[in-house]
């Protein structure tokens, strides 16, 4: 497929329509619902550029458990909620999906998403993979394997429900292996992944979004592209013609470490600063202060910060906690 350029300056973007209607250039799209910009209907779409693999990161193992909590919200301006989670506590595996608000079934897209995923995860994972002659490729071919059924499964819900055709949605999947500490990361779209470790969050994913390409382009800055109209225009994401590429990302866990998993509707409204303030205040600066029981009010904070800074959007947060193994 041959896209034309992106003309920045008249703010021109090419955009894949409806799967039975044909490809053209159009105005800026006005704003839809859910987060995502969508110009009467059509699905914008440009195509992500494929980097170099992240590198993994690996530690000797440690004894831990995963601690995995969640919350959705509709925020405050929705009149229903496309977001969805999955999780699987007792593998680490937890997964977020946002649909493609503007569209028909973005809430079906998102929960097919995110229920497929988490099942075949779990069905890969369930073992272990410490017996796993490699294990790191283990994790990233489970992890691009359930990504792909993930997007398989939206595209029949899509054919055998007309109505529902050109349904999508983000993903953001985690699985965490205990017996080696190995954890894989999934990633497609503009949810995110966070690690905060030692009272400092990082961004673990890059968005899949047309600013973040024109910040890395050096055209925009970050502060412009967080209040671009154009800031949740997707360059890939589940659900539409063309096969998504996942982001796969490998490391190690630290006891202490907290994951946090997000759809855009949090991230919208809160600065990574804030969501750290959050989160050391929650947790404590190592994220090891708080029992596991404590664990939900954090998340709980998280979402309620996003609706008191104006919920413009729907809210899901995740937090996949690394502690202490129980000692037997």
């Amino acid at each position: 497929m041959t896209l034309e350029p992106v003309d920045l300056d008249a703010f021109v973007v090419r955009l894949i329509l409806h799967p039975m209607s044909v490809r053209s250039v159009v105005d800026p799209p006005t704003p839809g619902c859910a987060g995502r910009l969508q110009p009467r209907g059509a699905n914008l779409y440009l195509p992500a550029p494929q980097g170099p693999p992240s590198q993994p990161r690996f530690l000797p193992p440690v004894p831990h458990h995963p601690t995995v909590v969640g919350l959705t919200d509709v925020g405050q301006t929705r009149s229903r909620n496309e977001d969805s989670l999955s999780l699987l506590p007792e593998l680490g595996i937890a997964v977020v999906a946002d649909g493609m608000g503007g569209h028909p079934g973005g809430d079906v897209a998102s929960r097919v998403a995110a229920e497929t995923a988490t099942r075949l995860l779990g069905e890969q994972l369930a073992d272990g993979v410490g017996s796993v002659e490699d294990p790191v490729s283990h994790l990233g071919e489970a992890m691009r394997r359930s990504v792909a059924a993930a997007h398989a499964a939206i595209r029949v819900a899509g054919e055998e429900d007309p109505e529902l055709l050109g349904m999508g949605t983000t993903i953001t999947a985690l699985a965490v292996d205990r017996e080696t500490d190995h954890f894989v990361l999934g990633h497609v779209g503009d949810s995110r992944a966070y690690l905060f470790r030692d009272a400092r969050l990082t961004q673990l994913t890059r968005d899949d979004t047309w600013v973040q390409e024109r910040v890395e382009a050096k055209q925009l800055t970050d502060d412009q592209a967080r209040r671009h109209p154009f800031a949740h225009l997707l360059t890939q994401c589940l659900g539409l013609e063309d096969t998504p590429v996942p982001h796969i990302t490998h490391g190690s866990v630290e006891v202490g470490d907290t994951y946090l998993l997000c759809s855009d509707g949090l991230v919208g409204m809160l600065d990574d600063g804030t969501l750290a303030e959050i989160l050391s205040r929650e947790l404590g600066a190592n994220g090891t202060s708080t029992a596991a029981a404590q664990r939900q009010p954090a998340v709980e904070a998280l979402v309620k910060a996003a609706n008191e800074a104006g919920g413009h959007d729907n809210i899901t947060a995740v937090l996949v906690s690394i502690d202490p193994a129980a000692e037997s």
